[in-house]
């Protein structure tokens, strides 16, 4: 005689699984936001604390110390280096079609969107030598 699941043996293992995802499922996409949170401050200290760093050297060489750029990327293109004024390292770009989430945006010569999901981005602008967020309160706060 074959042995097999009897039909509420399976509905059991189902209602089961379907009942640990309700909860799993959220929480996984909270891991993932909560990632590019961590990413963008991570991001944003360096760049910050890199401006400070040239901005003290270039008092130090006796220079402007008037900073008008943090890189020569072309606006709203796709994988240009970013920072590469500031950084040591470079910072791949996304584009406005794409709008990759947890990727950098250069929207204008001074400003800059990072993309933290689909539907939420932040706001940076390179302003009176500082790199500040320009999005809403909340955002800002968040990230700060």
């Amino acid at each position: 005689m074959a042995k097999a699941f009897s039909l509420l043996e399976v509905l059991l293992v189902i209602a089961t699984i379907s009942i640990v995802l309700t909860f799993a499922i959220p929480k996984f996409t909270n891991i993932i936001s909560n990632s590019n949170i961590s990413d963008l401050k991570s991001n944003l200290a360096i760049i910050r604390n890199n401006i400070s760093k040239l901005k003290t050297s270039q008092v130090l060489l006796n220079k402007s110390t008037i900073i008008d750029s943090l890189d020569n990327a072309t606006i709203d293109k796709k994988d240009e280096l970013l920072f590469t004024e500031v950084l040591d390292f470079s910072i791949i770009s996304t584009n406005s079609a794409i709008n990759e989430v947890g990727k950098w945006l250069k929207v204008s010569n001074n400003s800059y969107k990072y993309i933290l999901s689909s539907s939420k981005n932040v706001v940076f602008l390179l302003e009176d030598n500082s790199f500040k967020c320009k999005s809403s309160f909340e955002i800002c706060k968040e990230i700060e």
